[in-house]
C-alpha cells in the first residue's frame, strides 16, 4: 500500500440529487472521503461503529446530532464524532459545503 496525495480541489464533485461522497483513500484501518453537498442538502444524523473526523474545507452548515443542539460548522472547523454518536449535517450556507471524512473502525 502506497502513501496517497490529492488536492481535494480536483476531487470536488456534486450531484442535484443528494450529498456527493467521493472516496480518496481506502486503508485497512480507515477512509478518507471528501463530501460535497449543494445548499439545501443534508446528510441525516447516523451512527457508525467507529470513529469519525470531519474537517470543513468549505463553506457553512450546521452540524447534526440527535439530543445535541445543532452547532454551525465552516472552514477550519474540525469535528469528532466518536463511535455509538450520531452525526449529521446540513447546507444552510449558499455555497458548496466541503468537508473531509476521515473514518476508522
Amino acid at each position: 500500500m502506497n502513501t496517497e496525495f490529492c488536492d481535494y480541489r480536483d476531487k470536488i464533485n456534486y450531484s442535484d440529487e443528494k450529498a456527493c461522497k467521493v472516496v480518496l483513500a481506502e486503508g485497512i484501518h480507515a477512509r478518507t472521503t471528501l463530501w460535497c453537498l449543494k445548499p439545501g442538502q443534508h446528510i441525516h444524523p447516523h451512527v457508525h461503529a467507529g470513529d469519525h473526523v470531519w474537517i470543513v474545507l468549505e463553506g457553512e452548515g450546521l452540524f447534526l446530532s440527535e439530543g445535541q443542539k445543532e452547532l454551525s460548522i465552516s472552514p477550519g472547523i474540525i469535528l469528532s464524532a466518536p463511535a455509538g454518536i450520531s452525526h449529521g449535517v446540513e447546507n444552510t450556507g449558499s455555497a458548496g459545503l466541503i468537508f473531509a471524512s476521515i473514518s476508522a473502525g
